[in-house]
């Protein structure tokens, strides 16, 4: 088949958004679909797409189309510039397959005839205009198949708002299985003590579960805490943080290229996902991080929020409360010292990572819309 994947992202970028979208593009790739990926060109200039391939770890042959940037009188929102850019390319091409993460271009693409399927996470509180237009065009154009999401608490909101519920398919965050699965031999490890090393991944916004990190960092003295990711902005609160409560085993590595993210889930003793209970995403959030923690093959202590138990058991994680430093430096000292229970929940993660592989997502898509 022939497949466009079509995202508004700017090649080159590293948000999670597209990260996910490219890897959708490489889950079509490996079931051997011919895939062409349209996206905005970079404000300062095209990339190659050997460029792009290596920034990306993309393993799989992917054409790279980069649109200009044309803003026209009579196109009044980047999404509808889009959606209508890549109009001309999907008719210059005409793929059997189209994959959307945009509002505005699933419903053009299906309304010339174009079998569509888009992705949105949209906050159950999103009522902007493309948004909405979304929601009008898959009630009106058969050939917008499905709307995919993460969580049945948005799927129950797409359908508040008038999608059927035949039209609403819920996956998790997909992995690249093949990246981050630990191979044979190791790297050198980026971590210089002899300390145990646990580590989280992401961005370091509150509700993400920083402070209690932090909290957790200082009843643990004898572990190091290593935090890679986050803007500047933040790195530089979360380092006054640091400096307040005199923590010297709290390591701030900063933004790292995404192919260089696994050796960092290799080498830690353990990885941990503590998304605060206190933020209306512990519902629906399906953090990248998830997929890609299970698949590294270390030990993971994840707090039990709503969203977290849709996708997960005390088979493949060890549960926590959620905002409690007390029960994670507790759980902390348990996966220490419990190699053999350790080792259980890994392989029970490992076999989950596989479901949530981003080829094993891109031929549920598929299959459900009956390729």
């Amino acid at each position: 088949m022939k497949i466009a994947v079509v995202t508004a992202l700017e090649a080159g970028v590293e948000k999670a958004y597209a990260i996910n979208s490219i890897n959708m593009a490489q889950g079509f790739a490996k079931l051997g679909h011919d895939v062409r990926l349209i996206t905005f060109a970079p404000r300062d200039g095209h990339l190659t797409d050997a460029e792009l391939w290596q920034k990306y770890d993309i393993r799989q042959p992917i054409k790279w189309i980069q649109l200009q940037r044309k803003f026209r009188k009579d196109l009044i929102s980047v999404d509808r510039t889009f959606a209508l850019m890549s109009l001309y390319q999907l008719l210059r091409w005409r793929p059997d397959f189209i994959y959307a993460r945009n509002y505005i271009a699933p419903i053009v693409a299906a309304r010339w005839g174009f079998p569509t399927v888009s992705e949105s996470h949209a906050h159950t509180d999103n009522r902007t205009p493309p948004f909405l237009k979304m929601i009008e065009g898959i009630q009106q154009h058969v050939q917008f198949r499905y709307i995919i999401t993460i969580s049945d608490v948005l799927r129950d909101n797409f359908q508040s708002l008038g999608v059927p519920k035949d039209k609403i398919l819920v996956l998790p965050t997909g992995v690249d299985v093949d990246r981050f699965t630990r191979p044979n031999a190791l790297p050198s490890s980026p971590y210089t003590t002899d300390k145990p090393n646990v580590a989280y991944v992401g961005h370091l916004y509150d509700y993400k579960g920083i402070p209690t990190i932090l909290d957790v960092a200082k009843l643990c003295p004898d572990i190091n805490f290593h935090l890679i990711g986050g803007l500047e902005r933040d790195i530089n609160a979360t380092r006054q943080r640091i400096d307040e409560r005199g923590l010297s085993n709290v390591i701030l590595h900063g933004y790292k290229p995404q192919v260089d993210v696994p050796n960092y889930l290799w080498h830690a003793d353990g990885l941990l996902l503590p998304p605060s209970l206190d933020h209306p995403s512990a519902r629906w959030t399906s953090p990248v991080k998830l997929g890609e923690y299970l698949a590294s093959g270390t030990p993971v202590i994840a707090t039990r929020i709503p969203a977290l138990e849709d996708w997960l058991t005390d088979e493949q994680v060890i549960f926590v409360k959620p905002d409690s430093a007390e029960d994670m430096a507790q759980a902390l000292r348990s996966l220490l010292s419990e190699t053999e229970t350790n080792q259980g929940r890994v392989t029970a993660g490992l076999a989950l990572a596989q479901e949530f592989s981003y080829r094993r997502r891109a031929q549920i898509i598929l299959e459900k819309c009956g390729f």
